[in-house]
């Protein structure tokens, strides 16, 4: 049972990484670090990868988060806990840590999400671009029996400071989870 496991989180890791790697392929962008989101008795709530240029490739979270450059955050559900409400609720946590990193246009980034069903295997890409932070909704759907991903643009939010706030929730100096820090600034 263990290996099954094993197999299905490798498996699952797999399929967000290809899905990541199209978004970010297009802007030139390589991974930096992959990790998950986990909650004690609950287990994995959702994988994160993210992706910058490369000559942000390898450097500190500070550096990240302050960068004016074009980057990915790209999260997969892996929970079917995970409802609009818990990743509403999850994200103010998260901008709460962010010590430092403000925006008022928090609720502008939460609303984008009110008519939003959450699903497990599902994709939430924040890509960040001189033109501002884009945030596109992949929903799996069941087509003629074939699983397939629909994209729907959210928005585009316009402003580094969103930028700031959201990325130091995973990269700021109290993160969300230390180890998920620590995997997605590896440098690879």
């Amino acid at each position: 049972m263990k290996k099954f496991a094993i197999l299905t989180f490798v498996a699952s890791l797999f399929l967000s990484l290809a899905a990541a790697d199209l978004t970010a392929a297009a802007g030139g962008l390589v991974l930096n670090g992959s990790g998950q989101r986990t909650k004690s008795i609950l287990g994995t709530m959702y994988y994160l990868s993210l992706y910058v240029p490369q000559q942000l490739q390898g450097k500190s979270g500070k550096e990240i988060i302050e960068a004016n450059a074009p980057m990915n955050l790209v999260l997969k559900i892996d929970s079917r806990l995970i409802t609009r409400k818990r990743f509403i609720d999850a994200i103010n946590e998260g901008f709460g840590k962010a010590a430092g990193y403000g925006s008022p246009k928090i609720a502008a980034f939460q609303a984008q999400f009110d008519k939003t069903d959450f699903a497990k295997g599902d994709f939430v890409l924040m890509s960040y671009t001189t033109a501002g932070l884009t945030t596109t909704y992949k929903k799996l759907v069941e087509k003629d029996g074939k699983k397939e991903y629909t994209a729907q643009v959210l928005g585009t939010i316009q402003g580094i400071d969103l930028k700031k706030a959201l990325f130091a929730i995973w990269l700021g100096p109290n993160p969300i989870q230390e180890d998920l820090k620590a995997n997605l600034l590896k440098g690879k």
